[in-house]
This record gives structure tokens, sequence and C-alpha cells, in this order.
């Protein structure tokens, strides 16, 4: 799931959930210079999720 963060692109990351579906791993924001990724700052704070409304459970 795509979701911009203060500009930059950024994406939710779900991963396996044993239940069934995918559960919300992390939030991953990038840093895009001359068009390459230049640097990446991973969240897995549950209040940065909650700062984006992402749903905790895909399927």
């Amino acid at each position: 799931m795509r979701c911009p963060a203060n500009g930059r692109p950024a994406v939710a990351a779900y991963a396996p959930d044993p239940d069934g579906g995918h559960r919300l791993h992390t939030l991953q924001v990038f840093t895009v210079t001359g068009g390459k990724i230049a640097h990446t700052v991973v969240f897995q704070d549950p209040a940065a999720f909650a700062a984006f409304e992402l749903p905790d459970v895909l399927g």
C-alpha cells in the first residue's frame, strides 16, 4: 500500500499473518535523489501507523 509522508514516497508493508490475511509490519519512507532511493527510514511503531490511518490487517 502506498502512502505519502511529508511529501515523500512511502510504502506500508504487510507480512503474512498465521491467522490468514496480512498484518501491518512497517511504514517505510524514502528520500529520492537524482531519481534513486538515497535513504530509507523504517517505522514499526503503531503510533506511526495510526497517523496514516492504515488498516492493521489486509484480507
